[in-house]
């Protein structure tokens, strides 16, 4: 019996893009401002940020720390801000 020449060995891989079901999902995709993800890390960079850097700030820490988290709860505020109004916009 002949073997069909375009029959490919178990495991192989063929050459050119993945099928359209099985490609990896995209980083920006994931977190875009529309997706619900955004609006997750946003609240909590947010609440994590403003709540660390009130802490630091009674605390009397060092104050490149305290500034880094109070940095990190405005850019959540700007982003679950940013979200919202995407959301209104839409709807």
């Amino acid at each position: 019996m002949k073997r069909s020449a375009r029959r490919q060995p178990t495991g192989s891989r063929r050459a050119g893009p993945p099928p359209p079901g099985r490609r990896s999902p995209n980083l920006w995709h994931a977190l875009r401002l529309r997706s619900s993800r955004g609006l997750v890390l946003g609240v909590f960079m947010c609440v994590g940020g403003l709540v660390g850097g009130a802490r630091g700030l009674l605390d009397t820490t060092e104050i490149r720390m305290t500034l880094g988290l109070l940095g990190i709860g405005v850019l959540g505020l700007g982003l679950t801000v940013s979200w919202i109004v995407t959301y209104i916009q839409e709807h």
